[in-house]
């Protein structure tokens, strides 16, 4: 699997930042297999930056964390401006449709299998 530039992590990054106030619109349809793997990177992502600003986590295991999501991507269609349209897509569903508890919980429930099909 192809890691994406460190450019992309905190392009990434920044769509998590601002998706709250500007909405992001993906140019393509994600379904199935592609949409678990989309899904499966956004938690990732959010739950690590949360662990790590909560002090649970090193910096360098958020680090690890997060390039592990960015790894997931590959099993994403499109461009990679297109891939980070669509995570900061998934970040704002994500935000606003789950607490951070229901969030945790989720993560916790899924993490296993993520990880058995997307690393």
């Amino acid at each position: 699997m192809k890691l994406f530039s460190l450019a992309a992590a905190a392009s990434l990054a920044l769509t998590l930042t601002l998706s709250a106030s500007l909405p992001a619109r993906a140019d393509l349809v994600i379904q199935g297999r592609a949409a678990q793997a989309l899904h499966c990177s956004a938690m990732l992502f959010m739950v690590s930056d949360e662990m790590y600003q909560s002090g649970y986590i090193s910096r360098a295991d958020r680090d690890w964390a997060q390039n592990a999501a960015i790894s997931m991507l590959a099993y994403v269609p499109g461009t990679q401006d297109q891939k980070v349209k669509a995570m900061g897509q998934r970040f704002q569903k994500l935000m606003n449709t789950r607490t951070l508890g229901g969030l945790m919980k989720e993560y916790n429930d899924t993490a296993k299998w993520c990880q058995q099909n997307f690393l």
